[in-house]
């Protein structure tokens, strides 16, 4: 007999009950952490609001603290009334004003030499003579030769006044003369310059010749240069060369003379164009030398002063300084505030600057710390 079986679905049941009742416990369980996370995102953010907060409370309280932790180290100075010059340093080397260098008019043998090398010399004084024995006989004979074309031309002029001679003998005769005259001069002027002669005052520099040698037009035999004046060749930027005139004076500085001393020196040549390949325009500073302490060759600095400004309000030139496209100079109140003050500068020197407009004779300003005021800072000052 068949029996029926009644437990047939119950196991399916029971499995889709289970499945059921997984997911109910998941959900729960994935909304649990969802809940935590949000309470600990809550949690983070409150944390960092309160942190922030108590930063701007904190600044807010303590103004004072801060001020005084961020006060700056300056120093100052008056603004004070005074003269500036700005000056323009040039440099050059010390040349001879006149200098000669000379050379026979004929060649010979050199009999006597006067010239010593540093010797000083006046403008005629003897330097050296050449032979004159072989020039002495040209001279003879140019004179027997002179003598004889006068006595010729004077018969000859006789004869063709008489009709006894053409125009043609006449005019040879005056020729022959005319020659023989310049050839006897000549030989006098050679014997004028067997006798050399210095042609400007100074001092001899170098002595080419000695007796027995052979003087030569081909090099020089001596030179002689005059140190009472000396110059320097130097040259101006276009900046300079409307601010320095001829007759202007200045400062020269020979400091292998003198660390201390300056000479005093005129500006006496020019140029109203740059020299040829260059952007400078030459100019030549002339210095008077009494003493001849100063020799040519040396190195010299030329102070030439640009501009200059008389009885002006000036401050140190580090107190005046750029900010945002101004000049400043900042000055401190009774109070020791920072007050910030747009100028007008004028002459700067390096070390003093005119001020125009902008501040007043008296007036403290910083010389050092400028840069880091504002007019909220507070100011220590250094002594």
């Amino acid at each position: 007999m068949h029996k029926e079986n009644t437990n047939g679905p119950e196991p399916a049941e029971n499995a889709a009950a289970t499945q059921e009742h997984t997911a109910k416990e998941n959900a729960k369980s994935r909304r649990r952490v969802g809940r935590a996370l949000k309470w600990i995102l809550s949690v983070f953010i409150i944390a960092l609001l309160a942190i922030a907060g108590f930063r701007i409370v904190t600044d807010r309280l303590t103004p004072q603290e801060v001020a005084e932790e961020a006060a700056i180290n300056v120093r100052v100075a008056n603004a004070v009334i005074a003269d500036i010059n700005s000056n323009l340093i040039l440099t050059g080397r010390l040349e001879a004003t006149e200098e000669a260098v000379v050379i026979p008019k004929l060649p010979g043998e050199v009999t006597r030499v006067y010239a010593e090398l540093g010797k000083r010399v006046n403008k005629g004084d003897r330097l050296f003579e050449i032979d004159r024995d072989q020039l002495a006989t040209s001279v003879n004979q140019a004179k027997i030769a002179y003598d004889d074309a006068v006595t010729n031309l004077e018969r000859i002029r006789t004869l063709y006044e008489e009709g006894a001679v053409a125009l043609q003998m006449y005019e040879q005769a005056q020729s022959a003369f005319n020659m023989a005259r310049e050839s006897y001069a000549a030989a006098g002027d050679a014997i004028a310059n067997a006798v050399v002669t210095a042609p400007i005052g100074g001092h001899i520099t170098s002595v080419n010749v000695s007796v027995g040698g052979m003087a030569s037009q081909t090099s020089p035999a001596v030179t002689i240069s005059n140190i009472d004046k000396l110059e320097i060749n130097t040259g101006l930027s276009e900046n300079m060369i409307n601010k320095v005139k001829i007759g202007d004076t200045v400062d020269v500085r020979v400091k292998s003379v003198s660390e201390d001393e300056s000479f005093s020196g005129t500006v006496t040549a020019l140029a109203p164009a740059p020299a040829t390949g260059s952007l400078t325009y030459p100019v030549v500073i002339t210095l008077e030398n009494p003493g001849e302490a100063v020799k040519p060759g040396m190195f010299a600095e030329v102070t030439i002063t640009a501009d200059r400004a008389e009885g002006v309000l000036a401050v140190p030139s580090a107190a005046v300084f750029p900010r945002a496209g101004r000049r400043i100079v900042i000055s401190l109140d009774a109070e020791n505030r920072v007050v910030l003050n747009d100028v007008v500068a004028g002459v700067d020197n390096g070390e003093l600057t005119e001020i125009k407009s902008g501040l007043a004779a008296g007036d403290r300003v910083v010389t050092e710390g400028q840069f880091y005021l504002n007019t909220a800072s507070k100011v220590n000052i250094v002594e």
